[in-house]
């Protein structure tokens, strides 16, 4: 494919560290393709070896990718061609696309949504090219905006005018409009800036609106919680469930929906189902979908939009799914990413509602969702839901009713163990439970362990491939019974650990749902497959390392403009934080009770506990009702509130994030909110209020009392020093740079010795010479 010798492919393969290790299966030695693409994609094409049409920045992973035959998986197999059972083709983005969504993506994103508005931000992108794509007159007013000269230009107008315009198209479709108030919250820096947004938007391809997805979803990393399904997984649930139907499904429904990922992940696999000969009508399914995010609700149905599919998508706030009757037809296929919990229930079972296989713990959804999804399914249908892994061998005595009658009645056709830390909001590994109607169900269950899969990125994320993706649903395929036309003579293998256990079986081991409990653990690696954990490893420090010399630098050079007497000699006048903010201390415990937080609520609860370095980390165990926090409007947080500690072990404060809007404050902790009439920056106030000096004043005054406890009107008295507007927003600037400084090199550090750490496994375990001997030649 590279166009290469295989001299030159052995010599690879002895010389570079990074070199794929191939995986054993069967006997014999297969490598990912994803992994050897991404691997030549590094290797310049030297300038004596390029060939017509290639230029200095050709790649060998371009020219395999010139010379691979068609990868659609609808030409892989009969099989496939007879079932539209495709995964849909592993297209490499357009160059261009990936380069301007870098740009989008990197300083401009900063200076137009800023650290706290990353989903706002996505949105704008994601409202100019849905607006550019499916109403070409509003998108020549936006760019008219942009280009004019005539007049004075605002951001403010022209992020009013592409939210109007967007929320116009939005109701024509009958998608609830959302997207002026959204935008509104942006603040760009510069009008320059949001034009320049406009631009790069313009000149993007047509079908780009995943990549923004993909790569917001990447660089989110674990600072937005459960906001969106892995793009690889929402791909595996759509390609499994129509697998395992013997037709196209006619309508997918999501009842919690959150960015729309598995609605499209469905409509672009129907879309692909519709390239094999013959099927180019096929009709659409109908998508249906419900969330209590507001926030995303425009974002799914303007992806869903750009697709040309019909939806229906609503905003449910209140109540279960379960506890209205939407949809009112059965559909064929249910793909979803509910919420879940983590932690057992004691209690015994007290629910209201029709539970056909057991009223699940109470304060405990695990297992009402998978029992709702069956409950809508038309006959034939299917349901493919991600799960805790813990839902399938939880030891609470309702839970494991409900598996018992689950199995017994036949409905569950398989279990997928996916990797762990694939998601964006928790490190937890999930299992994908795929469903059947009670009308085909069956005495087996197909357990798959796709654990060992993909790949650690940056930032400790795991992403699955291309190639990963196929080989569970090949293995799903080879491992299933076929009821399809003739099986061809050429099925492809099952690469996964696999177990096809029956009824009895199960019994015997408590009606375990959980793929280990049946597959057992995979064999310690092997070298190979160290080898290559310990490249990752080395390569994530050496891109750490680069990232610390860029900040580095970055600060050297804001710290000399800050040396400078306009600066340092700034006037600066003295003022208190009751003259600065709005002071407001936390709920009473009559308001908020212990009994009313739960780890099962919605709303975060933050505590002193959660203000860590300057930040309000995540609650997940302090929550409460979004009926309560509606009652408690008045103790909510918003983006650049400062958050203190109130009683108890009083330290420094910290800020709230764009994407803690709505957290509910705690009795313990008190509240500032800078005034609008008064030139201070939040960020600057809560660097001085950090200080050593600030935060032992608070100290001395809390520890007047019996125990630790500071008032609103002693805070309030607290002096602190203003410089103007301008000096402060440097400082902060700089403060900020230099927390990310921090940051980087404390990931490197990590990083080194986790490469540390195996290395040494990989030098205890065996000889570079005996494990090259252990290596066959590969044809």
């Amino acid at each position: 494919m590279a166009g290469v010798t295989r001299a030159a492919v052995t010599t690879w393969e002895r010389r570079a560290a990074d070199f794929p290790t191939p995986r054993r299966t069967a006997g014999q030695d297969y490598f990912n393709a994803s992994e050897i693409l991404g691997w030549l994609d590094g290797r310049r094409v030297p300038s004596h070896r390029r060939e017509s049409g290639e230029g200095e920045l050709t790649t060998y992973g371009d020219r395999a990718r010139r010379h691979r035959p068609g990868t659609s998986v609808a030409r892989e197999g009969a099989a496939r061609e007879h079932a539209g059972l495709t995964l849909g083709p592993s297209e490499r983005p357009d160059p261009r696309d990936a380069e301007i969504v870098r740009k989008l993506m990197g300083p401009l994103a900063e200076r137009v949504g800023g650290a706290d508005q990353a989903v706002t931000y996505l949105s704008l992108l994601a409202a100019l090219l849905f607006l550019r794509e499916t109403s070409p007159g509003c998108w020549q007013k936006v760019q008219a905006y942009v280009m004019t000269g005539a007049e004075p230009r605002s951001s403010i107008a022209l992020l009013k005018l592409v939210g109007s315009e967007t929320d116009a198209v939005l109701r024509g479709m009958g998608s609830l409009p959302e997207m002026q108030n959204a935008l509104a919250r942006l603040e760009p820096r510069r009008f320059q800036d949001l034009a320049q947004v406009v631009r790069l938007i313009g000149a993007l391809g047509p079908n780009a609106f995943q990549l923004l997805i993909e790569d917001y979803e990447e660089r989110a990393q674990l600072r937005s919680r459960e906001f969106f399904t892995p793009l690889p997984v929402a791909r595996l649930m759509a390609a499994l469930g129509r697998a395992a139907r013997k037709s196209p499904p006619s309508s997918v429904y999501d009842l919690y929906f959150r960015g729309g990922e598995l609605l499209g992940a469905a409509a672009d696999a129907a879309m692909w189902a519709r390239r094999r000969p013959g099927a180019a009508d096929a009709p659409l399914p109908r998508l249906l979908g419900q969330t209590p995010k507001r926030v995303t609700l425009s974002l799914a149905s303007m992806g869903l939009a750009l697709r040309g599919v019909p939806f229906a998508l609503q905003l449910k706030t209140r109540g279960r799914p379960w506890e209205e009757n939407w949809p009112q037809e059965p559909v064929d296929l249910v793909l979803t990413n509910p919420p879940f919990n983590m932690k057992d229930t004691s209690q015994e079972t007290r629910r209201t509602g029709h539970w056909p296989y057991g009223a699940p713990p109470v304060g405990n959804d695990n297992l009402a969702y998978p029992q709702y999804a069956l409950s809508v399914l038309a006959e034939g249908g299917r349901a493919a839901v991600v799960m805790p892994n813990k839902a399938g061998n939880s030891g609470n005595a309702a839970e494991r009713a409900i598996r018992q009658a689950l199995v017994e009645q036949g409905v569950v056709e398989c279990v997928v163990a996916l990797p762990d830390k694939l998601f964006s909001g928790t490190p937890v590994p999930v299992c994908v439970w795929l469903l059947r109607h009670p009308a085909d169900a069956g005495d087996h269950v197909l357990f798959l362990d796709a654990r060992d899969l993909g790949a650690m990125r940056r930032g400790g994320r795991r992403v699955l491939a291309y190639d990963d993706v196929q080989a569970v649903l090949d293995s799903y395929l080879a491992l299933s019974p076929w009821e399809g036309p003739a099986r061809p003579d050429d099925p492809r293998p099952a690469t996964v650990p696999s177990a096809r256990v029956d009824k009895e079986a199960l019994r015997r081991n408590d009606y375990s749902l959980n793929p280990i409990d049946h597959i057992g653990r995979s064999p310690a690696p092997d070298s190979g497959t160290a080898g290559m954990a310990e490249a990752e490893a080395w390569a994530e420090v050496s891109w750490l390392r680069e990232r610390c010399a860029e900040l580095d630098e970055r600060t050297v050079g804001l710290l000399a403009e800050l040396e400078t007497s306009r600066v340092r000699q700034a006037p600066r006048h003295r003022a208190t934080l009751a003259e600065l903010c709005e002071i407001q201390t936390g709920p009473s415990h009559a308001l908020l009770a212990p009994r009313d937080r739960t780890p099962y609520g919605v709303v975060p609860v933050v505590f002193p506990k959660h203000l860590r370095d300057g930040r309000v980390t995540d609650s997940a165990d302090e929550r409460v009702s979004p009926e309560l926090a509606e009652r408690l409007t008045r103790y909510r947080l918003a983006p650049g509130d400062i958050v203190c500690v109130r009683s108890g072990a009083m330290g420094p404060p910290a800020m709230v994030r764009g994407d803690q809007t709505g957290w509910l404050m705690s009795s313990n902790v008190i509240r500032l909110r800078c005034r609008q009439d008064v030139e201070v920056l939040p960020p600057y106030l809560l660097a001085v209020l950090s200080r050593p000096d600030a935060v032992n004043w608070v100290r001395d005054r809390a520890a007047a009392t019996a125990a630790p406890f500071i008032t609103k009107d002693a805070l309030g008295r607290q002096e602190v020093l203003l410089p103007p507007l301008d000096v402060q927003q440097e400082i902060a600037e700089l403060l900020t740079l230099l927390g990310e400084r921090s940051d980087a090199h404390r990931e490197l550090a990590a990083a080194i010795t986790l490469a540390r750490g195996l290395l040494v496994d990989q030098l205890a375990s065996a000889s570079p010479s005996s494990r090259d001997s252990e290596r066959k030649p590969r044809s």
